[in-house]
């Protein structure tokens, strides 16, 4: 749409210079339009009436508006003063709308669920099933209520470090009934929010293209996400092996004896095995495969399994007549095991300790008594060895060979302080009877 004979170009409007010793010029488009040339910089203004009123509007900077562009909102701007709307509402309703969408784009809870979806797909290390659990459960207890309808656009470094701070002010109360947060600490569940904040920051910037801040930069140093010294799973003392071993062998139920055995040697998690199926265990190889969906390390693993485990597992498939699909160890409904339940079992028999404590088990006894190296010991635990290089070296090399000669070793090794127990135990029950 012309507007006069004196249109300008995009050559004139690029070579356009304030003369020396003027403030301005203006260089007229026609319609309404025309820009303003000043020394260091040139805009472009519109002039219109609105009501019998002379208004005046500014579309922008030149270079980052062009002739086109300017034009273009020139003639928007004259149908608008026709149905008698000033320009300035109409391009702020707009600008209104377009923030509006890219809020919702944005959205807290959108893109919450969006990098879960991403990282338990797209990646090449997956996020675990148990994994993806702990991230919505933090989610929907801590974070869902401040931020699910806030838009990463106007959440603040204070509104994060509010919310973050809730989770140990007011802790969700746990199955257990744990929620005394003197006893039990909340600093790891802060900060595993906070994980999961960063990580949608860093989701919106690589994925949806964010240019913004990450609050939490601001925040990151404060006092309250400071760590108290780690306290390790409790393990029964090295000292009493002998007896822990021997209590074990006498459990009366089989699928907890070959639980705690199994648990004892191989130093797996209680969260693996409580979830195994027949289908993961070959009595020809003596071993228990398991998917990754079941690791901390989001990597299938084969654990070597001792003859005595060996037995007792077909001893109890024979009692129960499993099928491959069934668990090897279930509640009485035919649930997986419960993850207290070895605990609860551990406790029974007298002992301060956790099922977890047993990987520390493994850990110690092997490392000072068995001369195995350490990588075979790691690998037994489903650990990261040495450096990024040294595991190149290493290939996919499972160490399958040397970890079945190690859980043998400790179950000898575990043998050989029971004899010891019992033997000192028997002396012990001589000599009162002697006193008699």
């Amino acid at each position: 749409m012309g507007y006069g004979v004196n249109l300008l170009s995009n050559v004139k409007v690029k070579n356009s210079t304030c003369p020396n010793g003027k403030a301005y010029i203006y260089e007229n488009d026609g319609g309404g339009l025309r820009l303003r040339v000043e020394p260091n910089s040139k805009y472009w203004l519109f002039r219109g009436k609105l009501g019998g009123k002379e208004i005046q509007l500014s579309f922008g900077t030149y270079p980052s508006v062009g002739l086109d562009e300017a034009r273009g909102l020139r003639d928007i701007s004259k149908q608008q003063l026709k149905q008698g709307i000033h320009p300035r509402d109409y391009f702020n309703n707009i600008k209104n709308k377009n923030l509006e969408k890219s809020s919702d784009k944005f959205m807290f809870s959108t893109l919450f669920e969006d990098m879960v979806e991403y990282r338990s797909t797209m990646l090449d290390k997956v996020w675990s099933k148990s994994h993806i659990k702990r991230s919505r459960g933090i989610y929907k207890n801590y974070l869902e209520a401040d931020l699910k309808d806030k838009s990463i656009l106007s959440i603040t470094d204070s509104d994060l470090l509010q919310t973050l701070k809730k989770v140990k002010s007011n802790p969700v109360k746990l199955v257990s009934g744990k929620k005394d947060i003197q006893r039990y600490n909340r600093t790891t569940t802060m900060n595993l929010a906070k994980s999961l904040i960063n990580l949608v920051y860093e989701y919106a910037s690589e994925e949806r293209a964010y240019k913004g801040d990450n609050p939490l930069d601001k925040i990151r140093k404060n006092k309250v996400f400071k760590k108290t010294k780690t306290i390790s799973h409790k393990s029964v003392d090295l000292e009493d092996l002998g007896m822990y071993w021997s209590k074990v062998q006498k459990l009366p139920i089989v699928q907890d004896k070959v639980y705690l055995i199994i648990n004892i040697v191989t130093g797996l998690r209680v969260g693996s095995l409580s979830n195994a199926k027949w289908s993961w265990y070959s009595p020809a190889k003596k071993t228990l495969s398991i998917p990754k969906e079941f690791m901390k390390s989001s990597n299938s693993f084969v654990t070597p399994l001792p003859n005595i485990a060996v037995n007792l597992l077909n001893e109890l498939k024979d009692i129960l007549k499993a099928s491959k699909d069934d668990f090897i160890f279930t509640n009485r409904f035919g649930d997986a095991y419960a993850s207290s339940r070895p605990r609860l079992l551990i406790k029974e028999m007298g002992f301060d300790a956790t099922a977890h404590g047993n990987r520390t088990i493994v850990k110690l006894t092997c490392l000072r008594h068995s001369g195995f190296p350490n990588v075979v010991i790691e690998k037994q635990l489903d650990h990261e060895y040495g450096s990024a290089v040294e595991r190149s070296y290493m290939a996919d090399y499972d160490w399958l060979d040397e970890r079945r000669k190690l859980v043998d070793w400790l179950l000898s090794y575990l043998e050989a302080r029971k004899k010891d127990y019992e033997q000192t135990i028997s002396i012990g029950k001589r000599k009162k009877e002697n006193t008699k």
